[in-house]
């Protein structure tokens, strides 16, 4: 291979001087890379320190200014939650290390392109509590929802009234195959409301069912399931209780249907406490597990010894920022069979090495914890999953759980809906508890606190409001949505597995 001994600096040479140095030098970068003259190349710029790179590419004539569009610059704002201010003080950050953020008027008219005119705001008469008893009328700022009253039967109608046409038409809607289903999600007192019940006081509590408070104590299988409510018997006695003379007392007599439903959303399209009554299951079988040993939660005696030992075996180690508490990855990681095994051996040693003469009745109790593991880590393990079809629906066992966790006891209106409830409504929608619930819809509230603290300092209430939802909507819009990076996935160990 020849190589030209250069008598003149590349700087001072012609441009065809220059032009055969260029491929002279890219056909030994051919030759020495073997065949890969590009990676070479980026090897080479590479080797190079960054005030060296920043030099070369000045000189060249390249600019290495990074610019942001609109579209991102609002994606991040609506992410992060920060106002204008705030990205006027980022943009003068980011231009010291020679990154450009979009004007400020290009974001604002996507802005207003994504919103449009679909926000309305105003005052309206609420009903308000008073500290010394009875209720007066205030205006109150009305944007999405009543945020300054309270959820009583008047103050839904004054907010939820006007949608009930849209509500109707959305209920319709398809796109593609698909069609459009309005879910109902709130807590229990709300959907009482929604659904102009009287609540978890009345003699037949339950949203789904018209079931007796008294019959909820018996079993599912000795007692079948109770008639479903509808829409039209929800009117239908609602009617009848206002012929009676709406006498609230006398509403046990009507299924305890003592208002017309706000909007005609099937019972069956609500997001229930379901999701929580799993919760509190999991909390139930935790409360068991202490009570097997005393001081369990300040880390005292063997038997707490033994449980942190097997824990801390398999990856939990209830970290004091936790709060010393389980987190998800902890409940996943308990729940496997082996480590059940674990768990429970490690209690019975300590009974034997501590308590010989109680062996026998904890090794008893152990079976039973056994059991109810089990059969909680097979609920647990398809519940969690995105999609259960019918087979998996099946081997729910929700109701053979049960009969564990609260023997003798009596059943609150949450476990009744997960006893009777869940598992058809999981057969419906064929996804997990964690869609079922209110959570979702609760996590929205953080949101806007979040959001409200960057526009405290706007003095109109209405204006403040629809500030807020503005940004809330410009967040949940799908190009936004897009713009947002995924999370880097991380690789599974085999303990995931």
């Amino acid at each position: 291979m020849h190589v030209t001994n250069a008598h003149n600096p590349t700087t001072t040479v012609c441009t065809r001087t220059l032009k055969s140095r260029c491929s002279e030098l890219q056909d030994i970068r051919r030759i020495v890379s073997g065949g890969e003259p590009s990676a070479l190349l980026q090897s080479e710029v590479l080797s190079l320190s960054d005030e060296e790179r920043k030099s070369l590419l000045k000189e060249a004539g390249i600019s290495d200014e990074i610019k942001i569009g609109p579209a991102e610059v609002l994606a991040i704002k609506v992410g992060l939650a920060i106002p204008w201010n705030k990205i006027r003080l980022l943009r003068r950050w980011l231009m010291a290390s020679n990154v450009s953020l979009a004007c400020e008027e290009r974001m604002r008219h996507v802005s207003k392109r994504i919103v449009d005119d679909n926000i309305q705001g105003e005052l309206a008469p609420f009903s308000f509590t008073l500290t010394s008893g009875g209720e007066e009328l205030r205006a109150a700022p009305l944007v999405f929802i009543p945020t300054e009253a309270g959820d009583s039967f008047a103050n839904l109608h004054i907010a939820l009234d006007r949608y009930k046409e849209q509500c109707i038409k959305s209920n319709e809607i398809t796109c593609r195959q698909y069609t459009l289903k309005v879910f109902l999600s709130g807590d229990y007192e709300f959907l009482s409301k929604f659904y102009g019940l009287s609540g978890a006081s009345g003699a037949h509590p339950c949203p789904f069912c018209l079931i007796a408070n008294a019959e909820m104590a018996t079993p599912l299988i000795e007692r079948g399931h109770a008639p479903p409510r509808t829409l039209d018997g929800i009117e239908e006695q609602y009617l009848f209780y206002l012929v009676s003379g709406s006498v609230r007392k006398q509403a046990q007599h009507f299924y305890n249907c003592i208002f017309e439903p706000i909007f005609n959303i099937p019972l069956e399209q609500q997001s229930a406490e379901r999701a929580k009554s799993v919760e509190q299951l999991e909390a139930k079988i935790a409360a068991s597990t202490r009570a097997v040993k005393k001081g369990y939660l300040f880390n005292e005696g063997p038997f707490v010894k033994e449980l942190d030992k097997a824990l801390q075996g398999f990856g939990v180690h209830r970290q004091q920022y936790f709060g010393g508490a389980f987190v998800g990855n902890h409940v996943h990681a308990a729940l496997k069979v082996s480590n059940i095994n674990k768990l429970l051996t490690s209690i019975l040693c300590a009974a034997r090495a501590n308590l010989p003469h109680k062996a026998e009745m904890v090794e008893n109790e152990t079976v039973k914890f056994l059991n109810v593991f089990t059969l909680f880590a097979k609920c647990h393990a398809i519940y969690d999953n995105n999609f259960i079809d019918e087979t998996n629906v099946e081997k729910l066992g929700i109701p053979e759980l049960l009969p564990y966790c609260i023997p003798g006891a009596t059943i609150p209106i949450k476990m009744h809906m997960l006893e009777d409830h869940a598992t058809e409504w999981v057969r419906l929608t064929h996804v997990g508890f964690g869609l079922l619930g209110e959570q979702g819809a609760e996590s929205i509230h953080a949101k806007f606190n979040s959001l409200g603290r960057a526009y405290t300092a706007i003095p109109d209430r209405v204006e403040r409001l629809k500030c807020i939802m503005k940004e809330h909507l410009v967040s949940i819009a799908p190009d936004m949505v897009a713009a947002i990076p995924p999370p880097k996935k991380r690789k599974k160990s085999l303990d995931d597995t």
